[in-house]
């Protein structure tokens, strides 16, 4: 008890420092210009990985018809309008055949590129969304 009665005596006396003007409002502008600086440089990252996954659709487009002239796929399946009956009487040596010469390499490399750039198109819209929002701004 008697701490607390030399604690009171020795601080009442002190003035309480108060803040700057405008510190409040300073500090929130720092804040939002932080915040602006993170997301712009977000959405810069977000858009080089949708350019990088549009580039690797139509590489992995390329590389799959290729793939289809050079392994001998389309030739198979052009059977299946030309001679029904033939791929009738032999159905699972034709469904081998077509399984063995589908280049699955290509085809999975399309397929991500795809997904990735539904994932970063998505991120992006997102990203710009936010850059545009009128709320985003916290002293207006």
């Amino acid at each position: 008890m008697e701490n607390q009665d030399i604690y009171e005596k020795l601080f009442s006396k002190l003035a309480v420092p108060e803040p700057p003007a405008g510190l409040a409002k300073t500090i929130l502008l720092r804040i939002e210009k932080r915040e602006r600086r993170i997301l712009a440089i977000k959405t810069t990252a977000t858009a080089i990985f949708f350019a990088a996954s549009v580039w690797v659709i139509a590489i992995g487009y390329a590389n799959l018809m290729g793939g289809f002239a050079h392994s001998g796929f389309l030739t198979f399946f052009s059977l299946l309008f030309s001679d029904f009956s033939l791929i009738a009487s032999n159905l699972p040596d034709f469904l081998f055949s077509i399984i063995e010469s589908f280049p699955v390499f290509s085809a999975a490399v399309l397929l991500g590129g795809v997904t990735f750039a539904i994932w970063s198109m998505g991120m992006l819209v997102n990203d710009a969304i936010l850059m545009n929002d009128h709320r985003f701004s916290l002293l207006k």
